[in-house]
């Protein structure tokens, strides 16, 4: 029995893993009397992209007002609805909030730890960021039980059919509660009485997805969290950490992210500032434990996806040469046409083996378990912070930045990133990039050398044998540069 029919018959059962919709971080209190923070983040904003809901259609309408009005909107607000319905209350943990390490003008909410990556399997294994972020809504307020359900009671931004004809821009809802609690109640978010404040922002990735910032989407304050003075002002910040354990008893904080708000009161509302230009921050990477835990699990998904694209890269080699082949043999004659015969018969029957090899071996990638995997645990805290100046506000984001030097990718155009205006490197960055760059052409020319062996090339048997052999070793060496075992 080969190797590959040996490994076919061998299946590595994967753990579930939970699916991470909509994420609520609860709160820690300051005080009794001080309303409860929670933290929501999800793929959208719950209140700044609150979808608006036609009425219903009209039964002397026109069959294309009714497909192009009606229907596209209604299937928005349902589909939002369902993404925000997967709701897992999240205990409270404070336990990472020293009370010596709290300010007082500083209002926390947690979540307990979290998978930061999860390991997806379709159509190909690949490894991306463990949440949908998109947009965070922080919300202070007494809520109701856990078990509450008042969704039902949300009355959506439904439009009138003699505004629905007006340009877009223009629609305004009709419905009789516009409050901020009844926006909330479209995710579930059920407030006792009025919140107190509601924060949202964006985040916003790079292109290669390994910088990420976060915009102010707006908020909605109807009193301070700090003070109940109507007529007090307060420069407002807020924060979101992300920390892992680390070798002593303290965490280890990986990103920290911010949005500066400026002077706020109480009754202030803002949709966010569009020319704000907060600062880039790296994404945190697999950690050397994550990147071992992912490969050891994925090990299997992993090699037969890499003779996957190793075959598809020969098949596509074999047909151009096939092409030219058949060039070559229309102008020539004699001897020399015989001889493009037979090289052509041999490539034909290559690709005919590649086929076969590619097809079974996407055969045995289906039939692998599919269920995605999570990776990395962390622990996410917001933090709301009113100070009494400006000053104060920006003195604490310093202490924010500075304890969490390395972080930033770029400069940003904000006044809080002016005062931290050059780029931060972490030591060692560029020789990690490196490492995993040199790691995916080496395991592209291993797997290469593994088809040719294996379905034959035009090199000689030991020629193949001795290149796969430097192949794998090449590919051992970039393993172990980033702390992966060998394979054999």
């Amino acid at each position: 029995m080969s190797a590959l029919q040996s490994r076919r018959r061998t299946r590595v059962l994967a753990p579930a893993a939970l699916a991470l919709g909509l994420l609520p971080i609860v709160s820690a209190q300051a005080g009794t009397d001080d309303p409860e923070i929670r933290a929501f983040v999800n793929d959208s904003c719950i209140v700044a992209d609150e979808p608006y809901l036609m009425p219903p259609p009209d039964p002397n309408a026109t069959a294309d007002e009714t497909s192009t009005k009606f229907i596209p909107l209604i299937g928005l607000v349902v589909g939002k609805l369902t993404e925000m319905l997967i709701n897992h209350i999240v205990s409270s943990s404070s336990a990472h909030i020293k009370a010596e390490g709290s300010r007082k003008d500083t209002r926390y909410a947690m979540t307990r730890e979290m998978n930061l990556y999860r390991a997806e399997f379709r159509p190909e294994p690949v490894v991306r960021l463990n949440a949908k972020l998109g947009c965070m809504t922080i919300v202070a307020a007494r809520f109701l039980p856990a078990a509450t359900d008042c969704s039902t009671a949300y009355v959506p931004k439904q439009l009138t059919r003699e505004v629905m004809k007006l340009p877009e821009s223009e629609w305004k809802a009709t419905r009789s509660d516009e409050s901020i609690e009844n926006q909330l109640r479209r995710a579930n978010i059920c407030v006792d009485g009025n919140a107190r404040a509601v924060y949202e922002a964006r985040f916003e990735f790079s292109e290669d997805r390994t910088a990420y910032r976060m915009r102010s989407a707006g908020y909605h304050i109807e009193s301070l969290l700090t003070t109940k003075d109507k007529g007090a002002s307060r420069s407002a910040i807020y924060t979101l950490e992300i920390s892992q354990p680390g070798k002593t008893s303290e965490r280890e904080t990986l990103s920290t992210a911010w949005v500066n708000l400026g002077t706020v009161t109480a009754g202030a509302h803002s949709t966010g500032a569009a020319s704000d230009s907060p600062s880039w921050l790296r994404v945190p990477a697999l950690t050397v434990e994550a990147r071992r835990a992912y490969d050891e699990k994925t090990r299997v998904h992993q090699q037969v996806m890499g003779e996957i694209d190793a075959l598809k890269r020969a098949l596509t080699r074999n047909q151009r040469l096939l092409a030219g082949l058949d060039e070559r043999m229309a102008a020539a004659s004699g001897d020399l046409a015989a001889g493009l015969a037979q090289e052509r018969t041999r490539v034909a029957v290559q690709i005919q083996t590649q086929q076969a090899e590619l097809d079974a071996s996407n055969a045995e990638y289906q039939d692998l378990p599919q269920t995605p995997l999570e990776f990395m645990p962390v622990t996410i805290q917001v933090a709301v912070t009113e100070t009494q100046s400006e000053q104060a506000a920006l003195l604490a984001l310093a202490s924010v930045i500075n304890s969490n030097a390395g972080q930033l990718a770029s400069a940003g155009g904000s006044a809080s990133a002016n005062l931290f205006s050059k780029e931060l490197k972490l030591p060692g960055d560029s020789a990690s990039a490196n490492a995993a760059a040199d790691l995916e052409l080496a395991r592209s020319s291993y797997y290469d050398a593994l088809v040719q062996a294996r379905t034959g090339g035009g090199a000689a048997p030991g020629e193949s044998g001795a290149t796969l052999a430097q192949a794998r070793s090449r590919y051992n060496d970039a393993r172990r540069a980033l702390g992966l075992e060998p394979i054999n």
